[in-house]
């Protein structure tokens, strides 16, 4: 592979940029902190960059130490927990339902729906969960799956979360990584004839 060559002009603003990320860093201590919806936009329009290259380094920034994707296998799930913690909020229900729990982390279920028909509501979820205290855990998005108007997501919590529920609480916090637009709907309802 041809590699390009590095450009002089560019080591000053990297040299910012590390000594940046490493203070942000130091301060946050890797948790999940982004800033608001309306901050993160005027970034975006102020600076003129593309909304997915900044969601990806606050991603990144956010889980500096992501830790490999472990094996989840039934032979290695030690308890299932219920939790069925259930908030409402402008018509969107959130709950999280169990934990499962495996020696070096814990599988946390959430489900989100709401009651609106299909065709009036279509949940696009930009959430990551995050435990109180954190204590230097890293959770990431394991799965999802879905339709328009519920989504069911696993997050992986790595070290496991205690099997005592008192001990920590839940919550959903916003996550700047949007969903790429999808591409134009394209409705075949058209008979088709093969050719004998």
């Amino acid at each position: 592979m041809m590699r390009v060559p590095y450009d002089s002009r560019l080591q000053p603003i990297d040299e910012q940029l590390a000594k940046l990320i490493a203070e942000r860093l130091r301060i946050s201590q890797g948790t999940n902190g982004y800033p608001d919806k309306e901050q993160f936009d005027r970034w975006c329009e102020e600076y003129q960059v593309d909304r997915h290259v900044i969601a990806s380094v606050f991603a990144a920034m956010n889980n500096p130490r992501r830790p490999p994707r472990l094996p989840v296998s039934p032979q290695n799930l030690l308890g299932i927990i219920p939790v069925m913690k259930k908030v409402q909020s402008e018509g969107i229900t959130y709950q999280v339902t169990r934990m499962e729990q495996y020696a070096d982390f814990s599988l946390a279920y959430v489900e989100i729906y709401t009651d609106e028909d299909t065709e009036t509501a279509e949940l696009n979820i930009q959430l990551m969960l995050d435990v109180e205290p954190n204590e230097a855990r890293q959770i990431q998005l394991h799965r999802s799956q879905g339709h328009t108007n519920q989504s069911s997501l696993v997050y992986m919590v790595s070290p496991k979360l205690p099997d005592d529920l008192n001990t920590f609480s839940f919550r959903l916090v916003p996550n700047p990584m949007p969903h790429h637009p999808r591409p134009p709907e394209r409705i075949l309802n058209q008979a088709v004839v093969f050719g004998e």
